[in-house]
């Protein structure tokens, strides 16, 4: 035992010898090339001291024997892409048949098409016909036969074409182009799958146009597939605008309703309830779950402001925030109204109840939010959009009610209105915006509505300066202007008894030179007989045009208070520039006789000298021939007048 403890103690330190004959022939595993590559001797291995050798170790020993391979040989070992293989030989290959070889890629790619389309044929048919379709030069007779064939070739593939983007085209125009028949069938076909259509990038488009040549049962059914999904398709991208297509244009009022209580969060326990139009209501009728609705409103509305390029944009959302804001009169709502002042104004007068929420967002500015959201208005050069909108005009009016800081207003605002004064003038809504800035408030121009909406701001807005001095300020940066303009294009602002509505307040806003000016351009407009307007499709002179005359008189009527001023009147202006020849011309109309009533009447006492001085025996004789009422009353105030003196 001891001998052989001796022994292992020994032979620990040492390399143990393998036994040649049960290694393994390393030698089998290189690749045939390398194998090649060792040199003869290389098999008497066994023979010197140190026989055995790892795997690695022979296959450097054989690396480095080699033969380094020429570069012509690494040139030609090398496949080139997009062309066949070449040989190693050194003669030159034939050129390749590039047609064929196009051909072959050609008809690879449409292997794979038709293994990825089953119906890909028919598609390919389909889209030729739909090429010819679409030409303004295709005979009608000739389409409807077309339309039919197309319709035959896709009926049964429109579920998945209408996701695809060309496909969905062909879809497109078939709703548009195709007979009611064809209509019917193919949204009959889709009108089951619109709900997966909205969230679909070009899907959703064919749901517009199914909506729009539908009849009002397909709609119907349309509409009532999106309930309890109306929260998330507005959130959604793609579905969105689809979805405030629907309410503002194509859903009942009770489908309305529907649509709201999905985003109060209530349509649960609203069900029972389809009259309920307003958010106030809601809750009024839902005591128990009042902070329950008010939670999930406040948490929809979160999300909503964070999908600005989409949500915010639609009336759904503008109705649902205003109302949530009107019911907390803008308590703890200050977040809120941080996050909507970062958003562009064009994102809010999409809407009356944007406009509306644009409104107290304004109000509840302080100054420097103000001014930036002035700049941003500058920047993208908003303001006519603004003026010419239905409801735009309204954050205008908010602006020059609430912003202290006048000249930045001339600076950013007042510029665009000035420089586009007759698309402005010419507007319904945008008159509003100049009869703002030339007369506030006044009754005699604005709705008692829209009066009160711009009271209710009056509590919130943040303004150190009187309501007087602002307005003023403003009145002085453009009254010059639009006098200029009227004295410059009196055709113009007698175009229409809209305009001169407009006329009118600049008028009597006026004062100095400048307005003596542009009402003597107004009256030598007004006695020129060539100068007609149509009236009931009837060209008549300009003081017998009905909504013309009613506001020259009341221009006549305005003389009082510019005596009181001492300021030029406009009857001493226009009596004045009365020829003989056109005294004869009006003392035969009845409205032009009420004109020279209305300037009697204004008690302007070189006015009433002028037409006495023009009234002669014989134009007195004329005007007792008359038989219209506005003669006869002419000739009983000359005669008072006579008879007082």
């Amino acid at each position: 035992m001891t001998m052989k403890r001796t022994s292992t103690k020994k032979n620990i330190g040492k390399k143990q010898k393998l036994n040649t004959e049960d290694t393994i022939d390393y030698t089998k595993s290189l690749t045939s090339e390398d194998a090649e590559t060792i040199e003869p001797g290389f098999e008497e291995l066994d023979n010197v001291d140190n026989p055995v050798q790892t795997k690695t170790e022979i296959k450097t020993q054989a690396n480095k024997k080699k033969v380094p391979k020429t570069d012509k040989e690494n040139k030609s070992s090398k496949k080139i892409k997009g062309k066949p293989n070449t040989k190693n030989d050194d003669k030159p290959t034939e050129k390749p048949n590039w047609k064929e070889f196009k051909k072959e890629k050609q008809e690879l790619r449409l292997k794979r098409k038709t293994q990825k389309c089953p119906f890909y044929e028919a598609v390919v048919k389909a889209k030729k016909l739909w090429e010819s379709v679409r030409r303004d030069d295709c005979p009608k007779d000739k389409k409807e036969t077309l339309l039919n064939e197309l319709f035959k070739f896709s009926k049964s593939h429109l579920e998945t074409m209408v996701f695809s983007h060309d496909t969905a085209r062909i879809v497109q125009w078939m709703l548009k182009l195709g007979t009611p028949e064809i209509r019917s069938q193919v949204i009959n076909e889709l009108i089951k799958h619109v709900p997966k259509m909205l969230l679909s990038k070009y899907a959703c488009l064919c749901v517009k146009n199914m909506l729009k040549q539908g009849d009002a049962e397909q709609r119907k059914i349309i509409i009532n597939s999106l309930k309890g999904k109306v929260y998330t398709y507005t959130l959604h991208t793609n579905s969105a605008k689809i979805m405030d297509l629907i309410y503002t244009t194509y859903a009942t009022p009770e489908q309305q309703n529907t649509m709201m209580h999905e985003l109060y969060g209530a349509s649960s326990i609203l069900c029972e309830s389809p009259n309920v139009l307003s958010f106030a209501e809601v809750l009024k009728n839902s005591p128990n779950t009042k902070d329950i609705i008010l939670a999930k409103t406040k948490d929809h509305i979160r999300k909503f402001v964070l999908k600005q390029k989409t949500s915010m944009q639609t009336t759904l959302v503008h109705n649902l925030i205003y109302e949530y804001i009107l019911y907390t009169s803008g308590k703890d709502c200050d977040e809120l109204f941080t996050s909507l002042k970062e958003f562009p104004i064009e994102l809010f007068y999409t809407s009356k109840s944007g406009c509306l929420l644009a409104m107290y967002i304004i109000w509840s500015a302080n100054s420097k939010e103000k001014k930036a959201i002035l700049k941003q208005i500058k920047t993208t050069a908003s303001t006519r959009d603004l003026a010419t909108s239905e409801y735009g005009y309204l954050i205008l009016l908010a602006l020059f009610d609430s912003v202290d800081d006048t000249v930045l207003v001339k600076k950013t605002i007042i510029p665009e209105i000035l420089n586009n004064i007759d698309t402005i003038a010419t507007d319904e809504y945008g008159r509003r915006v100049i009869l703002s800035l030339v007369a506030w408030r006044d009754s005699s121009y604005f709705h008692p509505r829209d009066i009160e909406l711009l009271k209710k701001g009056e509590p919130m807005k943040e303004c150190k300066k009187d309501d007087d001095v602002r307005v003023k300020e403003l009145l002085n940066a453009v009254s010059d202007r639009f006098l200029q303009h009227i004295q410059d294009n009196p055709n113009f602002w007698l175009s229409s008894g809209s305009i001169a509505m407009v006329l009118l307040g600049i008028l009597k806003s006026g004062s100095g030179e400048k307005l003596k000016e542009a009402m003597t351009s107004i009256a030598n407009y007004l006695i020129d007989p060539s100068n007609k307007i149509e009236d009931k499709d009837v060209k008549v002179p300009v003081y017998e045009h009905s909504g013309l005359h009613m506001v020259l008189r009341k221009i006549i009527g305005h003389d009082k208070s510019l005596v009181e001023n001492n300021e030029t009147t406009f009857s001493e202006i226009l009596s004045s520039i009365i020829t003989t020849d056109t005294l004869k011309s009006w003392v035969q109309c009845n409205r032009a006789c009420f004109l020279l009533i209305a300037m009697i009447e204004s008690e302007v006492q070189l006015a009433l000298e002028n037409i006495k001085s023009l009234m002669s025996t014989t134009m007195m004789n004329l005007l007792k021939k008359q038989t219209f009422s506005g003669a006869k009353v002419l000739v009983t105030k000359l005669n008072s007048k006579a008879a007082k003196e």
